[in-house]
């Protein structure tokens, strides 16, 4: 589980399983929170990634970037960061 706070300001995201099919394409805006699944692994490109923060299976994980920074993060099903 992946879940992805916009704490800092909005920030667009593009989430895909590990099929590669799309879970989710869009924006949060500053306090909208998503939770995202997948047995095997989550990719997830951050756009201002610096604006959200990301728990990883419970753990809170470092900001993925800086702000107005795109980013492309791969998360397991046993990551912690």
């Amino acid at each position: 589980n992946v879940a992805v706070t916009a704490t800092r300001g909005d920030s667009w995201l593009s989430v895909s399983n590990s099929s590669g099919a799309s879970l989710f394409s869009g924006r949060l805006t500053k306090g909208q929170s998503q939770i995202f699944s997948d047995g095997t692994s989550l990719n997830i490109r951050y756009g201002n990634a610096g604006a959200v923060d990301v728990v990883v299976n419970g753990a809170p994980t470092p900001t993925p970037g800086a702000m107005g920074e795109v980013v492309d993060r791969t998360y397991g099903s046993n990551s912690v960061n």
